[in-house]
């Protein structure tokens, strides 16, 4: 018996893959990924407009709470101005951006400054951007305010004042400066969260 007897000749037949097998496997690969990448999309979406509006819910709880904070803490101190101007306690007449001005008590001082706890506040609507700005001083001469940024997408925000006769009225113009309105009516208009109302009673 010869070697050639023994071993088996070679096959013919290839034992790897047709073109045809490969273009099967690139496309179920190929589908495969993009439904993969169109779930992830998904997702990232979802993630990202959660987050949105978890941003935007803080940021309307904040804007109330100082709102409600700074209102219900209202005293009746009128601001002297330059050129012996006096403004009065809650002043209205601010321009477009400016939509109210006020005396509040309650000013902290960890500092322990030599100041009162008198603080003047003053709320504005930057675009559409409500700040909130703040002098130590109430009787400042229009010097450099602390802006704090309290909500964005703002598109109205009013106020509304009782007198004392319980009458509503949509500026708070007072012959005496040192009347406080009876309530305040706030109103705010919001891009996602739509007109936005409250009351607050001042003590």
């Amino acid at each position: 018996m010869t070697i050639a007897n023994i071993i088996p000749p070679k096959s013919s037949t290839s034992s790897g893959f047709t073109l045809l097998e490969l273009l099967i496997a690139m496309v179920i690969f190929s589908t495969m990924s993009l439904m993969a990448y169109g779930g992830l999309h998904s997702v990232l979406t979802s993630n990202r407009v959660t987050e949105e509006y978890e941003l935007q819910l803080k940021e309307l709880q904040r804007t109330i709470m100082f709102l409600e904070k700074d209102l219900r803490q209202l005293v009746a101190r009128p601001r002297h101005a330059a050129y012996n101007e006096v403004l009065p306690a809650v002043q209205t007449d601010l321009g477009v951006d400016g939509v109210l001005e006020f005396t509040r008590s309650g000013n902290p001082n960890p500092a322990g400054k030599l100041r009162s706890s008198l603080q003047r506040v003053r709320y504005v609507l930057d675009k559409d951007e409500l700040q909130r700005w703040s002098w130590e001083l109430v009787d400042h001469l229009d010097g450099k305010p602390i802006i704090m940024p309290l909500m964005g997408s703002v598109e109205k925000i009013s106020f509304r004042f009782m007198s004392e006769n319980k009458q509503w009225q949509e500026n708070w113009l007072v012959k005496d400066k040192s009347v406080l309105p009876k309530a305040i009516e706030i109103n705010i208009s919001h891009k996602r969260w739509g007109e936005i109302r409250r009351l607050i009673s001042i003590y």
